[in-house]
């Protein structure tokens, strides 16, 4: 008699109750009642968005007399466009630009404030994408300067003799392999 009085506590927790399939319905129609409308305006937003970067990836691009699509996939490669980005070694914005980079492209100090706005970093960011494609002469050698320095794109040039092929496939740093490839595959689609 006593064990069927304590077997509640043998099974404290009752098994969840089984949700029909009218009560889940009845639920997600609430739900999407309730923030359907701003869902289809987040989405209306995203869209616009994104159809705003390419306009001013465009004009940035023109401005610097480059190929959109090239910057396009820069921006990809770098921040996934997102103009808030951030990343490990201090580079902002939609082209992940550092500070002193940014201010010697500007030929001013550039704060991180500056850097998030989108339409700057874009200016800046191809201001300089172009001044690496008039000193490597290769889009290539332009790419990994941008990731990985010009300093250390010199040293490779240096190191091969200045064959291309070989510094894209076997001496950068395999995060700039992987970043050339990327940047070149998004360029192409």
């Amino acid at each position: 008699m006593k064990l069927n009085r304590l077997s509640h506590l043998l099974n404290p927790v009752p098994p969840a109750p089984k949700w029909s399939l009218r009560r889940r319905a009845l639920v997600w129609g609430i739900v999407l009642a309730a923030f359907g409308g701003s869902l289809a305006v987040l989405w209306a937003s995203y869209r616009n968005d994104r159809a705003d970067l390419k306009a001013l990836i465009t004009a940035a691009a023109a401005r610097h007399g480059l190929d959109a699509d090239l910057v396009e996939a820069v921006v990809i490669a770098e921040s996934r466009g997102n103009p808030r980005a951030v990343s490990p070694a201090q580079a902002y914005g939609l082209m992940q630009l550092r500070i002193p980079t940014a201010s010697e492209m500007a030929g001013r100090n550039i704060g991180i404030d500056d850097l998030f706005d989108a339409r700057l970093n874009l200016d800046l960011g191809c201001r300089y994408l172009a001044s690496l494609l008039r000193r490597f002469e290769d889009v290539r050698l332009a790419l990994m300067a941008y990731n990985a320095g010009p300093t250390r794109v010199n040293r490779w040039m240096r190191e091969t003799k200045g064959d291309i092929d070989e510094i894209a496939e076997r001496v950068a740093y395999r995060e700039t392999r992987r970043y050339l490839r990327s940047v070149l595959s998004y360029a192409r689609q």
